[in-house]
């Protein structure tokens, strides 16, 4: 066997080696070790979600973070004022953000680059001054923000691990799947697609749908982690530009480049934080430019086209 087809069973394992490592590292990590591989993770699944949607469908989605934080308000409502618990709070946010989601997918995604960017831009915009004005202080608390107690440090890492692996096997599947090939077609070609009797708005509202839902589980996740959130914090826009970031690194449109960019950057970002603090803006905007000149499909498409991956959509 040539090395470049042992890459792949080598990848394998290594892959399985650590969603194992992963899965057990409450067992012997402490808990500052811990609390980093749970952001990691939690990049993972936000990276994950951008890429599900407009990785495949080519609808670069600038208002991300609007399903993050209403997820994140959604959760944290449920757990403090009708006192759920982890599963069913981590669901509300899920589930409302996905709800959210149908409503403006319909009429949003009938328009077409630059115009849907700028209107995701705008209502991600407009839904965090909506929760800090006075009309709705009585649910979100305005501009106080909500603390929130729930669950402790190991129950959220097993919360935001499985979803991060839910997430992976849904886009693995998906990929495969009639939709996912129809959402390609889209990206590719919609008029086309639209010829070929591809119902292309109701596969792209499925898929915002999907990508929308877990968002909102991941945020909900995130805001028990950060204990308190305020408007601000859950519609920060560095959500939705981390997720295109590492999205983009790892590669548009495949199955591990969510995992490969969010891991990869986000130990980066770790690194470059704690020896250069704020210098980790200026880092991250040099990785984009040298991602944008010398690696624009990403690392798991450069590796296909190398022959060190093969090139199947189950990558």
């Amino acid at each position: 066997m040539t090395w470049r087809r042992a890459v792949p069973y080598v990848g394998a394992t290594g892959l399985i080696a650590y969603a194992v490592l992963a899965g057990t590292a409450p067992l012997f990590l402490g808990p500052a070790a811990l609390s980093l591989l749970f952001l990691t993770l939690y990049y993972v699944c936000l990276a994950g979600a951008w890429n599900f949607f407009s990785g495949f469908s080519g609808y670069i989605n600038f208002g991300f973070v609007l399903f993050v934080g209403l997820g994140m308000y959604a959760s944290v409502i449920g757990f403090v004022d009708f006192k759920m618990g982890l599963i069913p709070g981590y669901l509300t946010g899920g589930l409302v953000s996905a709800i959210v989601a149908a409503v403006i997918g319909y009429p949003l995604l009938r328009i077409r680059g630059a115009y849907f960017a700028i209107s995701m831009l705008a209502l991600a915009e407009g839904a965090r001054v909506l929760i800090s004005t006075k009309y709705l202080t009585p649910l979100t608390r305005g501009g106080a923000g909500m603390p929130v107690l729930a669950g402790n440090l190991t129950q959220k890492y097993y919360a935001i691990f499985l979803l991060a692996v839910c997430i992976v096997l849904a886009t693995m599947f998906f990929a495969r799947s009639y939709f996912g090939l129809s959402l390609i077609a889209v990206r590719e070609d919609e008029s086309a697609a639209s010829g070929l009797a591809v119902n292309t708005t109701a596969v792209k509202v499925s898929a915002f749908v999907v990508s929308a839902f877990f968002a909102g589980t991941a945020g909900g996740i995130q805001a028990t982690f950060l204990h308190y959130i305020e408007p601000f914090a859950a519609f920060d826009i560095k959500y939705t530009m981390l997720s295109i970031v590492m999205a983009m690194f790892g590669g548009l449109g495949t199955v591990l480049g969510a995992v490969i960019g969010a891991v990869t950057l986000q130990l980066i970002s770790d690194y470059v934080w704690l020896h250069l603090g704020q210098a980790n803006i200026t880092v991250f905007g040099l990785i984009l430019v040298c991602l944008v000149i010398w690696m624009p499909d990403g690392v798991v498409v450069r590796l296909k086209e190398m022959g060190i991956l093969p090139k199947t959509r189950w990558i």
